[in-house]
């Protein structure tokens, strides 16, 4: 905006220029002005109203998207038991269905054979991608490469799968992934020269290196029907505990190392030496167990879990030095080091330790040799009847000493004297470690967890309760007529409120008075947004091929006078209860409405779709807008600046002229009065 030049003043004449001046612009700014500022308000309000469409084109989309292919093929389970027993067992499992990935389809997935790490693939050579019944993409390397060259070129290429590298002790591994997962989307390549190995066609008899590492599947659905099941043993996570510790306990010496199941021996390494420091460096490491101390007055008690339930996931605790208290074979058993085959013993006792009850052994001579052996001891054990058995384990040249707990609590055996070499201990097993077991249609299924899958196709059972011989469980998977209906519902409520909300943004209400303007929404009238209620329209009433049902109309969801959907029930009733399947493909397969809604949806509310390009465009036209009438401003004020200083020079001059005349009447008067 240009600065202003002129100065305004009333008193250099008699004329009042400010007044001039105004007067004089009011004209000019009539002239163009007010039509760019109304524009610009014009402009704003469409803005405006185009972003309100798109939160409610959002707020459908949302709704749109919430609506699975699982909402359309819903199924439900009912869990019923016969029994009339008082005592009768109530809901021992819980079930979800189609749940799980098992259910889902699942793309097919290529490995190549290993190549080196400095292998070079040719410029020049290629690859021909097929997915299915499509055209093949084919993938030229415009110089030479490396195998992740090869990766990248795909990846750019959009032929339909994604390319990965694995690596392993062989050397390197091109992997091609589908991306659409179903049968139809399977792998088929064509490559020459360099490339040739990636060549992959199992329906031509030529050989190849790259093999499937996962089939391609369709996506399935639980089996409908009833099924008799009982709950016989619910999996548990293996737990043990250590024997009472005294307070203050320190661990200065030996290697303690852990493994679960068949995982990895993890050797743990204390930052500390107190059993705080144990616990912490366990619960730090990989072991897959779960450490805690319970604390009572008498003293501490360390407590092992295994993270994971299921028989494998046994623990095996090895300790030695101070770490032995900490030992456990999952056998259940505690063996002493050998001794000789004549090893005998003389003097001291044993202390047999079961939980926190100690008793002092003395073994006798038992089989009147004169002499006590490791027979002998193994008697006066089993006769002290401490929670242990004892037998003795011999390997043709050395006798051990095995004892074996017969309770759960933590057991320990010391010698003194001429029994110092007779020593071990076990934690005490809290709770075994097992896999669930159910019976179903009277086979039996175990499970390392009590989330039991797949038992029945797509259903997953989660274990709570055992059975018991009087119950009668049975479970009922069928077709969920009432999930069906909710989605329709949910389908129809999401396009109405859409529906609403335009009418209210486009709306015109015409003035029936004369000389009242009409009123009007800030969309009336914009050919855009008719365009796309056009389009989500034809989408609700086109025909859907693939079998069965063809329309919604079919099954009773018809547009109303008003332009609304409403749906009648008893039509819609009919129609799933005799063709479920056929209902929901026409809702959710490949070209379903519902399938069709949200491409069309997603594509409306696109960077490049139609109301983000007509939002974007009225902010040009709005940036437009502001240019002009900053030009007109610049304008004006030059304006104002020459009127100003015209009508002042103006001014100026006519004050002039009146002391002239004020000056030439005074001479008159004085050359009259001489």
């Amino acid at each position: 905006m240009a600065d202003s030049t002129g100065s305004i003043s009333t008193k250099a004449g008699p004329l009042d220029v400010a007044n001039i001046v105004s007067k004089l612009m009011e004209v000019e700014t009539k002239k163009t002005l007010p039509a760019l500022v109304n524009r610009g308000k014009s402009i704003s309000t469409l803005i405006s109203g185009y972003g309100n469409l798109k939160g409610v084109l959002a707020t459908y989309q949302t709704a749109i998207k919430g609506l699975t292919p699982a909402s359309f093929s819903s199924q439900k389970a009912v869990l019923t038991n016969a029994s009339s027993a008082t005592n009768a067992t109530t809901e021992p499992f819980t079930t979800d269905i189609n749940s799980d990935d098992s259910t889902k389809s699942q793309a097919q997935k290529l490995k190549s054979a290993a190549f080196s790490s400095n292998k070079i693939f040719t410029a020049g050579d290629s690859v021909a991608i097929k997915i299915g019944g499509g055209s093949p993409t084919f993938v030229t390397l415009t110089a030479d490469a490396t195998l992740a060259g090869v990766r990248d070129a795909i990846n750019r290429s959009s032929a339909g799968v994604t390319a990965s590298i694995t690596t392993a002790d062989d050397g390197d591994h091109l992997v091609l992934e589908s991306q659409t997962g179903g049968t139809g989307n399977t792998i088929k390549i064509a490559a020459n020269n360099s490339l040739s190995a990636l060549a992959y066609d199992p329906s031509r008899a030529v050989p190849t290196t790259m093999t499937e590492i996962q089939a391609a599947r369709d996506s399935t659905k639980a089996a409908s029907g009833t099924y008799t099941v009982d709950v016989l043993q619910l999996a548990q996570a293996h737990k043990i505990t250590s024997a009472r510790m005294a307070p203050g306990t320190t661990f200065d010496n030996g290697i303690l190392a852990i493994k679960t199941g068949n995982g990895s021996t993890a050797i743990i390494k204390p930052a500390t030496n107190s059993l705080a420091g144990v616990r912490d460096a366990i619960n730090a490491s990989d072991a897959g167990v779960l450490a805690t101390i319970v604390s009572s007055s008498a003293g501490e008690h360390l407590v092992v879990s295994a993270k994971d339930s299921g028989a494998t996931n046994t623990l095996r605790i090895t300790g030695t030095g101070s770490f032995s208290s900490l030992s456990f074979d999952p056998r259940g058993t505690i063996t002493l080091p050998a001794v000789p085959t004549n090893q005998t013993y003389d003097s001291g006792s044993l202390r047999l330790t079961s939980g926190e009850n100690p008793v002092d052994i003395t073994p006798t001579d038992t089989d009147g040799n004169g002499t006590i052996d490791l027979s002998d001891v193994m008697k006066a054990i089993n006769t002290a009847n401490n929670g242990v058995t004892a037998s003795i384990l011999n390997d043709g040249a050395e006798n051990r000493l095995v004892l074996t707990p017969t309770g759960t609590s933590p057991v320990s055996l010391k010698g003194t004297q001429s029994y110092a070499d007779l020593k071990g201990s076990s934690m005490g097993q809290l709770v075994k470690a097992q896999d669930a077991k159910i019976s179903i249609e009277g086979v039996v299924v175990t499970s390392p967890s009590n989330k039991v899958k797949n038992a029945i196709s797509g259903v997953q059972l989660n274990l709570t309760k055992i059975t018991t011989s009087t119950d009668k469980f049975t479970l009922n998977i069928s077709n969920d007529t009432t999930g069906m209906t909710s989605a329709a519902n949910t389908l129809i409520t999401a396009y109405n409120n859409l529906l609403k909300s335009v009418k209210d943004m486009t709306k015109q209400v015409v003035s029936k008075k004369l000389g009242e303007a009409s009123q009007s929404a800030p969309l009336a009238g914009e050919t855009s947004v008719k365009a796309l209620m056009s389009q989500l329209r034809t989408t609700l009433t086109a025909s859907v091929d693939g079998g069965g049902k063809t329309s919604l109309a079919q099954i009773g969801i018809t547009f109303q006078k008003d332009g609304s959907l409403a749906l009648d029930a008893t039509k819609f009733s009919a129609a799933v209860t005799n063709d479920f399947e056929g209902v929901s493909n026409l809702f959710s397969s490949k070209n379903g409405v519902v399938t069709q809604l949200q491409k069309l949806t997603e594509d409306i509310l696109a960077d490049k779709g139609i109301i983000t390009t007509k939002s974007k465009g009225l902010e040009g036209s709005q940036a437009l807008n502001t240019s002009k009438q900053n030009a007109v401003n610049d304008r004006l004020n030059n304006i104002q600046d020459s009127y100003t200083n015209k009508f002042n020079r103006l001014n100026k001059t006519l004050a002039s002229m009146g002391e002239t005349r004020d000056y030439l009447t005074d001479q008159l008067k004085k050359l009259s009065a001489r």
